[in-house]
Parts: C-alpha cells; sequence; structure tokens
C-alpha cells in the first residue's frame, strides 16, 4: 500500500496541489477532491489501470496521500476524512446498465441514466464500537453496508460482544434508483435500472428525473425471505464514487462531423417540411396535417423564456388525437381466461355493454380482464391469413403484435405485409373440467303425442363424440339426426347407437344403401349402384332431437364445444377425426394426420382448438394437416382415434417419427401469406383496460387502434416515454412520495412525464383514466412543474415535457350529428391545455379510399417481393430514421429562435380577425391561450430548418395549421360558427347564455316569492317556471346546481330559501 500512496503523493503535488490546498481550508464544508482519471493516466498509467481492477484499494491509498499532504494545509487539527472521487473513467470502463453483472463486480465502472426515485437520508454505521460482555475490552470493525460483523475473537478468549451503538461511527447513506437512459430505448422496450448507494456529501445532490452520469463500484448484498431469513438470492448495487449531472439534452445522441455537415445540408433543403412529415409514418397514408403537427411537436418551441412578472412560458407542444378503437369480426374466437373459446359477438349485446371476462394475454397463464363490449355496424375489414391458414379479420386499424428479430410491435391491419411475422400462441392453457349445460328444451306441442326423446342437460365425453362424428359425417333434417359409417369402420356403429340410445332414449335405425361415384351426404336414400361398397346410415327420428342439434347445420365446431373442458374437447376432436379424418405414412414430408372439410371456418375452429392441447396445425386449401412429429405425438396421446383401422395407422405413424426432431417450446411466429380487403361486416371489441391484449385464433391481437401511430412517434423521438393512462395512476404519470417497503421512512419517485422531461410523453387510452389522475397533469401540462407535499416532504420536479395522447370518442364511435367536442370523455379544463386535437375518422370517401388502398397494396407487392421501394415510393422515408432523430436533436440542442416583426404581425392579424369573426356571430372565435399555441408552432417550425428567426412563412404555418383544427373541432353545427368555448368550457356559447338566463330566471323567482313568504315551496317554483318555458326536469336541475354551489339551501323538505341576499 506504501508504494500506492507514494504514487498519488507524487501525482497530487505535481499537478493537484490548488485542489488540496481548497480542500484543506473548506473541509468539512468540502470534503471531497475530484480527480479526472485520464489526467492521472498520463501521470501514472500502471496505477491508474490499477485502480479499475482494485478501486478499494487504490482509493484507501490516494486519500491517504491527501491526509499526508494536507497535515501541513490545514490550520486546525480536527478531524479529516477527505474522499477521493475519479471520474471521467475509459471508454472499456463506460458499461450500460442492463450489462452490469458478474465480470464487473468490485470494479470501478461508469453508468449513466435517469434517476427513478431516491429515497430520504438514513445513517449507516461505518465503524462499529463492540465491548466484550466478559472483560469489557472494547473493539472496533469496518461495515460492509450490508451487514455489521462483531470481531471473530476477543484477548479473553471469549466471542460474546456487545454492540456499543454510541460508541460507533455513523455516515449519512441515502438510495436511490437509476433508470437506463430514455433516449436509448425504442418503442416499449424496458428499462433496465441499478441500485446506487450514495455517502456522506454524494447525499442529498441529485432529485428523481434528473440524469447523471456515476462512477462506482459494482456490489452484492444477501437478500432476505419474508421471514427475515438470509437468501441465497443477491441483489446488485452501485456503490456510488462520483456523480456528475447532464444538463444538455440528448446528451446520449452522438454526432459525428459527418453527420453534422448532412445536417446542415438537409436544413437548406426546400422541400425541407414536406420530407420531415412524409418520414413520419410513411405506410399510414393520409392525415396529412396530424402528421404536420406531430413534426412540429417533436421540436418543440424556444425554451426559457420568461416574462417580465417571472411567468415562465411553456415552449413544449401538447397534442390530443381522438378516434375509433380498431375491432374483428364477430365470428372470431377470444381465448377466456379458463381456455374457453368464445365467439367475439358473444361477449355482450348491446353497445358500450359493462362486462366482466377474464382473457388470456398470450402470455403463459397470464389473464386480464375485458371490462367493455364494443360493437360497429357495417364497418370495412380486410382478413390477414398465416401461413399456417390462421386467418384474422377486422377493421382496417386493427394492431396485431408483429415479430421483427428480437423485437416486438403492434401494427394495423392495414401496415401489416406479406411477410412480415405475426405473434401466435403455442398453446391455449384450460382450467375448465366441469361439464357445460346444453340449455336443450323439447318444442312446444299442442296436437299429437308427446316426444319419447331425453335431452341431455350437460354436454360430457360421450355426447361429444357423438357430436364430433355427425359433424363430420352427419347431416341433420327438421325430423332427423343421419350419419353414415362406411362398412369398413363398422365397429363403430354399435359403439355409437348406445350413445344415441343411452343420452336421446331413442334406438336409431340401422339401413344399407349404394351411393353414385363422388356422392357423400346423405340427406335422402339413393338407388343402389351395383360394384359399388355399401354405406351404413344411422339414423335418429325425432323432432326434438333434430330441433336441438340444428346448429351441426353450420359445420363449425359447436360454442358448446369451444366453452367445454379438455376432456370434452379430446373426445369431440377423436370422433370428428374418425368421421373425416386420416393417417397418412409415406415416408418423409408425407406423414401426416389429416382433415377434410370444404367448410375453412371449421378447419380454422379445429385448428384453434387443438391448440388447447399444444398441438401445431397446418391449413391448405380443404385440408388440415398434423405433420410435425411432435404434434403427431401429442395427438396420438391426448385425442386419438377409436376404430381398429385408425387406430393401427396412428400408432404406425407415431413409431415411424419417434426418432425424428422434436420441436422444443413451439413456434411462436408466423410468417403473413395473404392480406386483402374483405368488404364489409359488423365489427366488435373488448376493452381490456391494463394489458391491452388477447388472443384471437391463435394469434395476439390488441384492443385499440392508436397505438401504433403513438408507437411509431415513440421510436422516432430523440427522448419519450410511453404509458398506457389506462394502468397509470396520476402519481404515475407525473410524481409521488411512497413509503418505504421496510416503513421506515419515504422514497420520492418519478413518473413519466418527469422522466420524459426534455422529450415526448406519449399517453395511450387517455380517456381511461380517472378524472383525479387526469387532474394531477394540470400543473404538469401548463407550468412545466410538478409539486409535492406529503409526509412533510415539500419539492418540485422540472417536467418540460411535451405530451402527445390519444384516445376514443365518448361513446367509442364519432356521431356525426354531435358537435366533436361534446364526444370528449376528458374534463375540458384538461382538454383546453392542448394545443391542437384531431379527430380520427374513418369516413367513406370513395377517391380517399382508392388512395388509401394503392397505397397499402402497393406496400404489400414490394413486401412480397422482398423489393427495396423505389427513391421517389411514398413508403420509403425521404430521411432516413436514425438521421432523423439526430437531426431533431441537433435543432433542439442549438437552436432558440426569436420572434421576427413580421411573425408578430401574421399572428396578430390572425387572432384580431377571428375575433371579429367570432363577435359577428355572437361567439368567441380563439382565445389567447390558442394564440401562445400558434407562437409554439411557430417557434418549432423555425427550429425545423435550423432557423434562429421566426419568419412569416413560420408564422403561416402555425396559423394554417391553427385554422385546420378550430374549423374542424371548434364548429358550432347549429350556427355554422367557430366557438372556443366547446372545447374550454365544454358546451357552445349560445348554450351556456341561455343555462345562465334559466338560471337568473329562477333566482328572481326565487327572490320574488320570498317577498310573499319566508319560504318557497318547489311544487310552486316549478310551476311559475313552467309559464316561463322552463320545463320541470330543468328547473329540477337547476335548483340542485344552485344547491350544491350554495345559493340556495332547503330548511325542511319540499321548500327551498336563497343563501344570499339580493343585491
Amino acid at each position: 500500500m506504501e508504494e500506492g500512496v507514494g504514487a498519488f503523493e507524487d501525482f497530487f503535488s505535481e499537478q493537484m496541489r490548488d485542489e488540496l490546498m481548497q480542500l484543506a481550508h473548506s473541509y468539512p464544508m468540502q470534503k471531497s477532491v475530484e480527480v479526472d482519471w485520464e489526467k492521472f493516466s498520463r501521470s501514472n498509467e500502471e496505477q491508474a489501470l490499477s485502480l479499475l481492477e482494485t478501486p478499494d484499494e487504490a482509493t484507501r491509498s490516494a486519500e491517504e496521500a491527501v491526509k499526508r499532504i494536507c497535515q501541513s494545509l490545514r490550520p486546525s487539527e480536527g478531524k479529516f476524512e477527505p474522499h477521493v472521487r475519479f471520474y471521467n473513467l475509459p471508454s472499456s470502463s463506460e458499461v450500460a446498465v442492463q450489462f452490469l453483472g458478474a465480470e464487473h463486480l468490485n470494479r470501478l465502472s461508469r453508468v449513466d441514466g435517469v434517476v427513478r426515485w431516491i429515497n430520504q437520508i438514513s445513517p449507516l454505521m461505518k465503524t462499529a464500537t463492540w465491548e466484550c460482555v466478559h472483560c469489557t475490552t472494547t473493539m472496533k470493525t469496518e461495515s460492509d453496508k450490508a451487514n455489521i460483523k462483531p470481531p471473530s475473537l476477543c484477548k479473553c478468549g471469549h466471542k460474546d460482544f456487545r454492540l456499543v451503538e454510541e460508541s460507533s461511527e455513523f455516515i449519512n447513506v441515502q438510495k436511490a434508483q437509476l433508470q437506463e437512459s430514455v433516449e436509448k430505448l425504442r418503442g416499449n422496450a424496458p428499462a433496465a435500472d441499478i441500485e446506487l448507494w450514495m455517502e456522506d456529501d454524494l447525499t442529498n445532490t441529485i432529485m428523481p428525473g434528473e440524469k447523471v452520469v456515476v462512477t462506482g463500484i459494482l456490489r452484492l448484498r444477501q437478500m432476505r425471505d419474508k421471514a427475515g431469513k438470509r437468501s441465497g438470492v443477491y441483489a446488485k448495487f452501485l456503490d456510488v464514487k462520483h456523480m456528475l449531472k447532464q444538463e444538455q439534452e440528448f446528451e446520449e445522441l452522438h454526432i459525428t462531423k459527418e453527420e453534422e455537415k448532412e445536417i446542415l445540408r438537409l436544413s437548406k433543403d426546400p422541400r425541407l417540411f414536406e420530407k420531415i412529415v412524409q418520414s413520419i409514418a410513411p405506410n399510414i397514408s393520409g392525415y396529412t396535417e396530424m402528421k404536420q403537427a406531430i413534426a412540429l411537436q417533436l421540436f418543440g418551441g424556444t425554451p426559457g423564456k420568461v416574462l417580465p412578472d417571472g411567468r415562465k412560458l411553456r415552449s413544449d407542444i401538447h397534442l390530443l388525437l381522438i378516434g375509433d378503437p380498431g375491432c374483428l369480426v364477430g365470428d372470431e374466437r377470444v381465448a377466456l381466461g379458463n381456455g374457453a373459446l368464445v365467439k367475439m359477438q358473444d361477449f355482450g349485446e348491446r353497445h358500450l355493454q359493462q362486462i366482466s371476462e377474464q382473457v388470456l394475454t398470450g402470455q403463459g397463464y397470464a389473464r386480464d380482464t375485458a371490462t367493455v363490449f364494443h360493437r360497429y355496424e357495417n364497418q370495412p375489414i380486410m382478413e390477414i391469413v398465416t401461413e399456417s391458414g390462421k386467418s384474422i379479420k377486422g377493421t382496417y386499424n386493427h394492431p396485431l403484435l408483429v415479430v421483427r428479430g428480437m423485437k416486438r410491435e403492434w401494427k394495423r391491419l392495414d401496415e401489416i405485409k406479406e411477410g412480415d411475422r405475426l405473434a401466435v400462441t403455442t398453446k391455449i392453457p384450460c382450467t375448465i373440467t366441469a361439464p357445460i349445460p346444453t340449455d336443450w328444451q323439447p318444442l312446444p306441442r299442442r296436437l299429437g303425442p308427446r316426444s319419447k326423446a331425453v335431452l341431455p342437460q350437460k354436454l360430457d365425453k360421450e355426447l361429444a363424440a357423438l357430436l364430433g362424428y355427425i359433424a363430420g359425417d352427419g347431416w341433420v333434417t327438421r325430423t332427423c339426426v343421419a350419419f353414415d359409417v362406411n362398412s369398413e369402420e363398422e365397429d363403430l356403429i354399435p359403439v355409437l347407437c348406445a350413445v344415441a340410445e343411452n343420452k336421446f332414449g331413442i334406438a336409431p335405425k340401422i339401413r344399407r344403401e349404394h351411393r353414385p361415384a363422388g356422392r357423400t351426404q346423405r340427406r335422402a336414400s339413393y338407388k343402389r349402384a351395383p360394384g359399388k361398397k355399401p354405406i351404413n346410415v344411422v339414423e335418429i327420428y325425432s323432432v326434438d332431437v333434430a330441433h336441438s342439434l340444428l346448429f351441426l347445420r353450420q359445420k363449425r365446431v359447436p360454442d358448446l364445444v369451444m366453452r367445454s373442458g379438455n376432456a370434452v374437447a379430446a373426445e369431440f376432436l377423436a370422433w370428428l377425426f374418425e368421421a373425416d379424418g386420416c393417417v397418412f405414412g409415406k415416408g418423409r414430408g408425407r406423414r401426416a394426420v389429416q382433415l377434410k372439410s370444404s367448410e375453412i371456418e371449421m378447419l380454422r375452429d379445429v385448428q384453434t382448438l387443438l391448440l388447447r392441447f399444444g398441438i401445431h396445425s397446418r391449413i391448405v386449401g380443404n385440408n388440415l394437416g398434423i405433420k410435425r412429429a411432435e404434434s403427431i405425438r401429442k395427438f396420438a396421446e391426448k385425442i386419438g382415434f377409436r376404430s381398429a383401422k385408425k387406430k393401427a395407422r396412428l400408432a404406425g405413424l407415431v413409431a415411424s417419427v419417434k426418432n425424428l426432431h422434436h420441436e422444443c417450446g413451439g413456434q411462436r411466429s408466423e410468417r403473413v401469406v395473404l392480406v386483402r380487403a374483405a368488404g364489409f361486416a359488423d365489427v366488435f371489441d373488448i376493452e381490456i383496460p391494463k394489458g391491452h391484449r388477447f388472443i384471437t385464433n391463435g394469434v395476439v391481437s390488441h384492443n385499440t387502434g392508436k397505438s401504433a401511430t403513438l408507437q411509431y412517434v415513440s421510436n422516432l423521438a430523440p427522448k419519450s416515454v410511453y404509458v398506457s393512462g389506462a394502468s397509470s395512476s396520476g402519481v404515475g404519470l407525473t410524481a409521488s412520495a411512497e413509503k418505504e417497503k421496510d416503513g421506515e421512512g419515504w422514497i420520492l419517485k418519478a413518473g413519466a412525464m418527469v422522466l420524459a422531461n426534455g422529450g415526448l410523453a406519449l399517453i395511450d387510452e387517455f380517456d381511461k383514466m380517472g378524472d383525479e389522475d387526469r387532474g394531477a397533469l394540470h400543473e404538469a401540462m401548463e407550468q412545466q412543474r410538478i409539486s409535492i407535499a406529503k409526509a412533510g416532504i415539500v419539492t418540485q420536479f422540472q417536467s418540460r415535457t411535451s405530451v402527445l395522447a390519444a384516445a376514443n370518442p365518448k361513446a367509442g364511435f364519432f356521431d356525426p350529428t354531435t358537435p366533436i367536442p361534446m364526444q370528449f370523455n376528458i374534463q375540458p379544463a384538461l382538454v383546453s391545455r392542448f394545443d391542437l386535437i384531431f379527430a380520427i375518422r374513418d369516413e367513406l370517401d370513395e377517391s380517399r379510399d382508392r388512395r388509401v388502398a394503392g397505397h397499402i397494396l402497393a406496400g404489400h407487392k414490394l413486401a412480397g417481393e422482398k423489393a427495396e421501394p423505389p427513391e421517389d415510393s411514398p413508403l420509403k422515408p425521404s430521411i432516413n430514421t436514425e438521421l432523423l432523430r439526430k437531426y431533431i436533436a441537433y435543432a433542439r440542442r442549438n437552436h432558440f429562435p426569436a420572434l421576427s416583426d413580421d411573425a408578430i404581425a401574421k399572428i396578430e392579424n390572425f387572432y384580431v380577425e377571428m375575433r371579429r369573426a367570432g363577435k359577428g356571430q355572437g361567439t368567441v372565435a380563439i382565445t389567447p391561450r390558442n394564440v401562445e399555441a400558434a407562437v409554439r408552432l411557430a417557434e418549432a417550425s423555425a427550429r425545423m430548418r435550423l432557423g434562429d428567426t421566426v419568419d412569416a412563412g413560420d408564422a403561416d404555418r402555425a396559423i394554417g395549421l391553427m385554422d385546420f383544427f378550430m374549423r374542424a373541432v371548434y364548429t358550432d353545427k347549429e350556427t355554422g360558427g367557430l366557438d372556443s368555448y366547446m372545447v374550454s368550457v365544454g358546451d357552445t356559447k349560445k348554450h351556456q347564455t341561455q343555462k345562465m338566463d334559466r338560471i337568473k330566471t329562477v333566482l328572481n323567482l326565487i327572490y320574488e316569492l320570498e317577498r310573499e313568504t319566508d319560504l318557497v315551496e318547489k311544487a310552486e317554483l316549478e310551476s311559475r317556471a313552467r309559464e316561463l318555458g322552463i320545463d320541470k326536469i330543468t328547473a329540477e336541475k337547476i335548483i340542485d346546481d344552485l344547491k350544491r354551489g350554495g345559493d340556495l339551501y332547503e330548511p325542511k323538505a319540499g321548500f327551498v330559501k336563497s343563501a344570499r341576499r339580493k343585491e
């Protein structure tokens, strides 16, 4: 150690004499000296490298060297325990948070990220004092942060010690969580994190939401179980030795000299704005104004502006997208939480019906709850078909989960191309064991004898077997249920007849017939055809039985079977395959268990039901084949055949694939082979507030349609945080003070708005948040700060964050007869915080539909040919995504444009003209808040071209977007004028004026009646109000509102009295 101390003494004496003198005179106000590792490395490379490998020993040597040098410099002889904090480590020691592992233990590393939470300061025992209980000798031991260890043995030979806390030395310690920098994340990638331990003068130096570069030593601490006992699991933490705050935006994005030249060249392009807009979601056709607004939002206004009165002006742009949700056709099968497979249309009966149904999410046994049922009539739909034949039909904006290598992202149906891979489930777990009720009832009769048939009340394995065979080789008429059995499988006839008689109480009739070649069904008797094999026809004559089994005419797997457990489903499938299935064992590539059907939807039902048993199958034409070795083995083990002939063939097939490769884990994604328009149909959706995902026909599906736009922007923005309003509380979006797990203290935790500080917060399902949670966003969106006052903690967080929010209309879809703002399920006060609002409606327009269809089909053609789009194709981003991210970061980092006189004049004239137009129509067409929004948009336009001045062209661009937004959202359908009251108040100015007039009328009536009597009878008041044109319901509502507002009170039932004297 002495050699190391000497090396550090030489370095400090020669190159850091002034810093040590400052430390000596300022201690204990200043306790640390910061040392640049690169500078030290140039002085003593060997010792510098040793510092990285054995930082504890090297740091002790450095601190001892500082003590020795400062001995002669210190003015007093008091306690002197300085810290030496190294920073600027080499790139070899820089580690991403997610990669901190065993190879970094006890080594000096450098990581960067954003502070997620921080707790209160606690005392940590640095040096423990122990007293021997036998001889009272005192000894000291050093704490290792995680544990306090007593001495191993006293001088007297005993091992019993008592901890003397009052004589021990303590140091302040504080914990925090460092999360990977938001700039480094893409889309929904999870953020890695690491716990930080800060000591002494490093405590209380950072706040949640701040970006920091941390130099520290990775250590381990043993975890404890719920009983407080030590477990074999260890948690890692970073023992912080130095911390540096990052002040500049987007420091994580390194821009090379060549990239800077490309950025400057691009800024001179006269078509810059069009190119940037085209590069935002190029695979989505149309919505030009919305894309323009998003492009400006990414650049933002000029930050740091402060009015003379001290009020800070917001520079971030907030956008709200409201549109219809994506939906599926009614026949699509959704996997419930217990494994039942239910048609989408069967979740409810009416639009916006409240439901509570658990569904599987496609993540093993994970479940979530569907809460609301949606129904929309006659919507345009499209179909996606995968390589195995799985099919999904839904609206163009319905998202599915697309797999690209190790990444997964949601894409709308109209964004999915042939060749893309969809996430699929390999198994649908089922927990159903109880039989399902059939609810079969005999037909009512007035004439004739009573039916002798018995109708089973529950679907068991025996009944499922009969249904399976009839579904494959049977038919149902008005009076009869019948099925065929060929002469080679006559061993099945006694079994099926016994089931029929046992379940329905009717003995079937059996006859033999010959049929012409190619004729299979089955309804009438055919004349004998010499030379043909005879067919056995089994018939059950009963009107009640036939009526109960009419659903078998559809040639689909019955809903009763889809809702039943695996034992019943297996028996149904076994007999269905017995009727229309076969076994091939003709060598490589021709081994299969096959089911034939002319009804493709029957095959798809079977394909989905086979997933209950983890069996993979593929549909080609009219055939479903099970070809993979593992799936053949599972079919034989869990389903099988029932005739002796097919049992033997299946046993041979299983033996032939015994030594073949068995897939491990199953196929989790499938290639898309067909994308096509599918006409129009009624469509349905279910809301899943937390997970937003479920399994449909074996494919992982999403329950909202606007998420794709938000996720594309999250990948493009240099810094963004994506959250769902349905699963985030107000404090989860803003910030909170919460109790620690051990209950000893409080932690300050940053929410999404704080973590995205300086960037973009994307909030999906904005309308699903409660009013109280949305209220927490008011301060964050307008004042750009978040205040916390809880448990004695009073503080503020910075929240310079733009918000891009997506929501659904109040009724689930847009009503063309109702003004758009009246259809927002969001408080008007919060809606008014958004600079621009876009209503995304999928309206029927033939010319637009042709453009959209052409755009989509061109993309599918290119994808099918595996070709790159031409340079001038709208499908190809004009600017590479990575270059555009760096362009945005460069503009936000370096350019802060100011308004020119021309721009001021343009915006002023726009405001005055709009106010004048509104005055003529008796409305308020524009507000000062809209003017501030126009300024932000104009500044963003100037920033986009790397300008330092906002010119008239920038102002025109902002005015154009404001005009588009106001005419789309502010238009009053009654007057045809623009009325900002609809957003700021939630009603038109005309209606508000009428409402106020009615309130004044009722109040005046009360004052008038009070002159005649002390208490005003409500019935008399309502009668007098009716004479003045105010109906009873309106009068009652006004009275209730006045009571809530404190203007009236009810001294006794049926009477009211004014609470204020008339002035």
